[in-house]
């Protein structure tokens, strides 16, 4: 295990581009940075809300004796994350040699029964594989609905009783998706409605729909390109913007209307990692050494962005960088964590984990959790100087792919399990 600084500085053009006052700001708010509340959990990411105020009923260690609420099995299998509303945990699957039957699973909070299961023909066959996304798109609950989108391109909204309310299929609206490795990327809430954001192989787009019957709001078409990003939404300048991760670009859209403000170039690799929302800004992971950045927006919400600085050694993957308590920690290709210092960029410490971390970790008071994407979950000191906390596992096979924090604990979901471990 390695611990130790590595000299990440911030470069020299980005220091010219911004006046000494405005940086001071921006680090200012960084360290000012308000916390989330834990529930309830209605969104992927708690839209980039992953660091959380002091949560009792979160634990530090868990194991298939201790602080294990109730395991259950999920029909179908899938990697979305699991959201949460009242008493209600909602999720998602799919079933069958290429993908026939899409599955939409609420789970009972207090006893892990399900609560109802509704199955539903998909529009596209696409041959089940562990190369291609497995329902990896997380719903949103807004009021009283759930919304669920698959890379079969149908998106389906329920009350949360499990009744159904509309159903559109973008593949057959639009065309099929193409990509080897299908969609991932999950639907968001903005004050406009609900964006899917569709970027394959072939021409690309970002579409919001009316909630109340799946109506077109706006449709913002895109040249091809592959992201399995999930947009951020954010305020600012009076406007509230979608922040898109496309590979080699950062765009923000007008969440209005959909048009585009701004694109940010010279990036690479940031197309699995959502932005991470900061006051005045944003931090785009990249799997690329040297392309996670930290963005400060300008003055007027549609003036382009400066870069406060780059990250010379870490990088992110699946999951999406966390800030925390003035440091930021991402988790590289290889099984890497990092620690970095939010205001610049400095490297703070790094530490190989036992393997990736395809779920974002969460900052929860004087904690970070890494959840390895093999089960194992890395519980460390929110500090400069790196402590283990805790190792914890379950006996159970599979992938661990999201996480939802609730008033009731903290919930792991696996391709065909769902998990609560609470502090008992």
């Amino acid at each position: 295990m390695a611990i130790g600084g590595f000299g990440e500085r911030q470069s020299a053009n980005a220091c010219t581009s911004c006046s000494e006052i405005g940086r001071r700001a921006f680090l200012g708010a960084l360290a000012a940075q308000s916390l989330a509340h834990a529930s309830p959990w209605t969104q992927f990411l708690n839209n980039g809300s992953l660091s959380l105020d002091s949560s009792t009923a979160v634990p530090l260690a868990w194991s298939d004796q201790h602080n294990l609420a109730w395991q259950t099995q999920i029909p179908g299998y899938g990697q979305s994350a699991p959201v949460v509303s009242g008493r209600r945990a909602f999720v998602t699957g799919v079933e069958g040699p290429h993908k026939e039957t899409l599955l939409v699973s609420a789970i009972d909070m207090a006893s892990g029964a399900g609560v109802w299961n509704h199955r539903s023909a998909s529009s596209q066959r696409i041959e089940d594989s562990n190369m291609v996304s497995k329902a990896a798109p997380t719903g949103i609950i807004y009021e009283d609905s759930i919304f669920t989108f698959f890379e079969t391109g149908n998106i389906l909204a329920f009350s949360q009783d499990g009744q159904p309310q509309w159903e559109r299929s973008l593949t057959e609206e639009f065309g099929k998706f193409g990509g080897r490795h299908g969609i991932g990327s999950s639907l968001r809430l903005c004050r406009a409605g609900i964006l899917a954001l569709v970027a394959h192989d072939r021409p690309s787009y970002l579409i919001c729909l009316d909630p109340k019957d799946g109506s077109t709001v706006w449709k913002a078409n895109r040249p091809e390109g592959v992201s399995w990003s999930t947009p951020t939404v954010v305020e600012h300048a009076g406007r509230e913007l979608a922040l898109i991760s496309g590979g080699d670009v950062v765009e923000a859209y007008d969440t209005s209307d959909g048009s585009k403000l701004w694109a940010l170039e010279g990036l690479e690799g940031a197309f699995i990692a959502s932005p991470t929302s900061i006051p005045g800004g944003a931090i785009s992971g990249s799997s690329t050494k040297g392309h996670t950045t930290a963005i400060r927006f300008g003055d007027d919400a549609a003036a382009p962005p400066s870069i406060a600085w780059r990250a010379s050694e870490a990088s992110s993957y699946f999951s999406s960088p966390l800030v925390h308590r003035g440091l930021v920690y991402m988790v590289n290709k290889a099984g890497v964590a990092f620690c970095l210092k939010a205001g610049s960029g400095e490297g703070v410490w790094h530490t190989r984990l036992e393997g990736q971390c395809w779920a974002s970790p969460i900052g929860c008071s004087d904690r970070v959790y890494f959840f390895g994407v093999d089960g194992v979950t890395h519980v460390v000191r929110a500090a400069e100087t790196f402590e283990l906390l805790s190792k914890n596992s379950l006996s159970i096979q599979g992938r661990l792919y999201g996480i939802a924090v609730t008033d009731e604990g903290l919930l792991l979901r696996y391709g065909r399990d769902l998990v609560r471990v609470q502090q008992s």
